[in-house]
This record gives C-alpha cells, structure tokens and sequence, in this order.
C-alpha cells in the first residue's frame, strides 16, 4: 500500500466532495445475515502517520466521562467531510446522505483500530454544523445535464475508543465510501471489502480500503479527478458558482483526516459498586444475573447443532463457570429436562459430571466407552448435549456470604439464569428474544450477552426499548460482540433511568472472534462475583485471551463506561465475599 498516496492526495482533498441523487436517499438497513467466523477480523494494520487538516470543534466530544480500558483509551475525534445534493434539497435528505456516507468510517477505521461512539452520526447531523457551498456541473459531453447542486461541508465530532499503539498520533487518516454505492456493488464488493460474499446493505461494515485493490481504485480516482479539475481550469461559471465535472460528482471514494485529541483516561481504578450488587445494608435476598448466549446459525435446527460456533461458545461458556464457581447448581429448567441423562443405544449412561458433558461438544474428549469410534454414536451423544441446554432457561445459583470490616454479616444467593438458543433469522425468534431482555432489563442486577450484534439491528437493539423498559436499580451490562461500543453504548446510558449512576457498560470497541468469546464473558462474571472486589481494569485483564493461533493477551478493544460516578471504594468498604456449601 502507497502511505504517500494517503499524505499527498488528502492535502489536495481534505473536502473532497460526492453526489446523491435526493430521490434515491435512504439510509441501509444491514439487516444481512451476516455469520461471523473465528478469524473474521482484521488486526494489526497502523495507520500511516498523517499530519492533515480535520475540524476542530474544540467544545464539542470532550465531556468528562472517560472509559476504562487496558488495550485502548478514549480520544475526542473530529473531522470534517462533504457531500453534495441536488441545490433545494431539504436537511433530511442531506442527513441521509451524510449518515450514510459516515457510517462507512466504522468498516474504514477498523485497521486503525478506532471505533466511533456516535451511532448512525445520530449526534452530528445538525445543520448548525453545516456549510452550504453553491456548484455548477457541467459535463463536456452533455451540455442539458448542466445544472446547479449544492456541497454540504459538515463536521464531525464524536468521541472514540483508540489502541493504546496510536497514544502518540495526533491524527488518522482513512477514506469513507461517498454517494450510492450501492449502484457498484458489485465492484467494491469485488475489490474493497474483507468478506467477497458481503451481502450490499453490510458493504459499510465490511468496507476495506487499505487493501491493495481498493487503494488502486482509490488513486485512480483522485488522478480522474484531478485531471478533470486542471481541465475545468477550476473555473467560475457565470453566476459565480464553482464549476465540478462528472468525475467529481460521481466519485466513489471520500479520503479524510480525522484529528485526535489526546488520550482521556480515568484518574483512579474505578470498581463496581459491589455494595449495591451485593445488596450492603439492605434486605436483598438474590443477585440475579441473565446470560444470554446466542446461536450462529439462523435456522431452528442451528441451536441444536454440536458445531455450531456459537454454540460451542455456550459450552465454553458453562464450562469456564462452573470451574471458577464449582457450587454452582441448576435449581431450575423452563422447559423441564434431567441435564445429566444421557443414553446411548436406549441405556442410561451412569456417572456423568457437567465437565465431562461438556467436554463431549467441545474437545470430542471424555467420550463413553459405549459410544466407541462410531462417528454417528459419538455426533448423536453430542447432540443430546445441545438438546439439554437449547431453547431452554437453566437457573444455577450459589449461595453466598458477605461481610463487612466491621464483621457484619448477610446471605444472599446469587441466581445465574442462562438462555442458550435463536434471537434472529425469524420474526418469531427475535420476538422471542425481545421479550427474554425485557425481563432481564427489569429484574436483572447483571446482563451479559454473548454472540453476534446483527450489524446493530438485532432483538438487543436500542430502538426496541426505552426507560419504562428498565428497573431504577444499579446494573452491569456485558455485550461481548462486534463492535458493540458503537451499537448499544450510547442509547441504553441515555434511557436507564439515573443514566450512568444506575448502569455500567463494558463493551468492545472491535470487531470480536466468536473462538473463545464464551471463555472471555464467563471471565467476565466469574471475575466480577468472585468475592475479591476486582476493580474493572482487573476484570477486563482477567478476560484477556491467549488464542490458539499465538496472538497473546487478546483484547477486541473492550472499554467500561459509565463507571465514574461509583462511589465504591474498596480500600474504604473492606467488604468480601465468599461462595457457601453448594444448595444441594
């Protein structure tokens, strides 16, 4: 790849225009069933180091609420960019055009390892921020097809989750799609995306430029233009307006530079509020956490798949639990079911232990002498696992004690309910699952979900709910999926009510490998019920993940938010925890 291609065009084109045609503006629902694999994301890419022109709201994206992180801090961005419409359009239809055109930057910034915060720019489309600048097309070859359109130069301000590896850089640069893409599909599918078999409305979220086919259409572009520029002669038409030529108009590809502010980091080790979890002081009987682990595949038969991805996941996810957690139990099964019987040519296995089950569906270890070599034996054991947890609410529970430096005393227990199976695929299942979060937005303590984030518009998304949705308790919400900073992060603070003082979020800032996503999020709960009073910055380097493949300590940018107003401090409450003998 050309770095120098990134530093000399953008000083040329720091507000390089596009054009949308107002009667075709409609934003993309990524709505696709897109099946995340285990080594779908890309790592490791830094951007070339930049030093372009990016707005410079200097208000704007800088309030005080930084995000715990290991891997990565939180950085105030700004930039500024332009579309260009049809002269009268009205401001709905230009924020349209500009959401769409600034959506792309999520797939664009994902080699630079930044992830914006501000979903669908909801917070950067007021016309306040907007320059309208009058154009005069003109096309040598089709003299009726002059007319006048208008630029609108807009600036964008957000703030960002960043890799710690880019502490020292004051900017980035990237290049957004521009105008319809969706009228070529089919050639940035073939040349600027990640996944070839990208569905058109999830090309912003798999969109590549740094890779080498897109960056030579992307000079190739900026070399039309130009030329058609020094052949316009950048002249004035007679009204004075500035004259574009239909390179300019039609252009595919936006390149910009985005300035980063410096690294905002919470002055201490911010923790839970424990006190409130664990009910300190007060008559709570239960801590009830909700996990919901979802299914890769969108079929109904997905969930009772041994190889389902995700489904594996759910597995792992079990596993890692009752290993840190050993007097877990299952108090309950909705629908009813007996999780250790197993049978295998109509006989009752004898003896089975949840952590030989489970290695059955994950390893294909421990395996029962009765099953032998046989393959079909061995796949059918392994799915009467997957029966006995899918589409099935299980509730373990481990009682607890708590204390207090002063010697007080309470017991609680704490009630994990687990849901493994579909959320999507059907209208039924995401109807389904929709009203599993309903529940657990109003009873739970701690909500986890682990799978796939469906672009954002899954049954989890915000839109869905609002805050007579939510107790007005203290929450912990983990969503380990992709890129789910910029999905949930924003709207779920905004509609709980008391926003950040009642609810902590621990998100990703990446997109994230389903291998291991359920070791991380059982990580994740372990760490947090563990008894020791973990501050988040501990929790999150508990989740850290060495991978099979050698990448070591991996961590898909996962930030907390909403955790600088806990007033819990644990040098102060010296409280403590412990797990009690098991309820049976």
């Amino acid at each position: 790849m050309r770095l120098d291609f990134y530093t000399n065009s953008l000083a040329r084109h720091s507000v390089v225009s596009h054009y949308m045609p107002v009667g075709s503006v409609d934003l993309l629902l990524e709505r696709s069933m897109f099946k995340t694999t285990m080594m779908t994301v890309i790592c490791g890419f830094v951007a070339a180091q930049m030093a372009g022109c990016a707005s410079a709201e200097d208000g704007a994206a800088t309030q005080s609420d930084e995000l715990t992180g290991v891997t990565s801090s939180e950085r105030p961005i700004h930039f500024e960019s332009s579309v260009i419409v049809e002269s009268g359009a009205n401001d709905d239809a230009i924020r349209a055009v500009i959401a769409r055109e600034v959506k792309t930057a999520i797939g664009a910034l994902r080699d630079s390892k930044v992830s914006l915060d501000d979903r669908d720019a909801q917070s950067n489309l007021s016309p306040a921020k907007w320059t309208r600048t009058p154009l005069r097309f003109v096309d040598p070859t089709n003299a009726q097809a002059s007319r006048a359109v208008t630029r609108i130069t807009f600036k964008y301000d957000d703030r960002a989750v960043v890799t710690n590896t880019l502490a020292s850089r004051s900017a980035v640069d990237f290049v957004m799609l521009a105008g319809d893409y969706t009228t070529h599909a089919d050639a940035i599918r073939k040349s600027c995306v990640d996944d070839t078999t990208s569905a058109t409305d999830s090309l912003w979220y798999h969109f590549q430029p740094t890779s080498s086919s897109c960056n030579a259409l992307i000079q190739a572009e900026l070399t039309a233009v130009t030329q058609e520029q020094k052949t316009l002669a950048q002249g004035q038409s007679a009204a004075g307006a500035q004259i574009i030529g239909p390179k300019e108009l039609a252009r595919w590809f936006q390149p910009v530079t985005a300035r980063l502010d410096a690294p905002k980091a919470p002055t201490k080790a911010y923790a839970p509020e424990y006190d409130r979890l664990f009910g300190v002081g007060s008559d709570k009987q239960e801590l009830l956490v909700y996990a919901f682990l979802g299914v890769d595949g969108y079929a109904a038969a997905d969930a009772y798949n041994p190889d389902d991805i995700l489904g594996m996941e759910a597995m792992k996810f079990l596993r890692t639990m009752l290993r840190a957690q050993p007097n877990l139990r299952p108090v309950k099964t909705d629908p009813y079911a007996m999780l250790l019987d197993f049978y295998v040519d109509g006989k009752k296995l004898d003896g089975i232990t949840y952590e030989r089950m489970l290695s059955w569906v994950i390893d294909r270890s421990n395996l029962p002498a009765e099953v032998g070599s046989d393959p079909a034996k061995i796949q059918d054991l392994r799915r009467q696992v997957m029966t006995k947890f899918a589409e099935r609410w299980i509730d373990w529970v481990v009682p607890m004690e708590v204390a207090k430096a002063d010697g007080t005393k309470k017991n609680l227990n704490v009630r994990i309910r687990s849901y493994y199976g579909q959320e999507d695929g059907t209208p039924d299942a995401r109807q389904h699952a929709q009203w599993r979060y309903l529940e657990a937005f109003w009873y739970g303590d701690v909500f986890l979900y682990n799978g796939h984030s469906h672009f954002g518009n899954g049954p989890l998304e915000p839109q869905l709910y609002g805050a007579q949705n939510f107790n007005d308790r203290y929450q912990v919400m983990l969503v380990n999926s992709c890129i789910s900073f910029n999905y949930y992060h924003e709207d779920f603070l905004r509609m709980k009510p008391g926003g950040s003082k009642n609810l902590d979020m621990v998100l990703n800032g990446l997109p994230s490998y389903v291998n291991d996503g359920g070791v991380a999020s059982a990580k994740f709960l372990t760490g947090l019920l563990d008894g020791s009073m973990k501050p988040y910055v501990d929790i999150l380097k508990g989740m850290q993940l060495d991978m099979p493949w050698g990448e070591r300590a991996y961590d898909p940018m996962r930030v907390v938010d909403g955790e600088l107003d806990n007033a819990f401090d644990e040098g102060a409450a010296k409280l403590s925890a412990r797990a009690l003998a098991p309820v049976y």
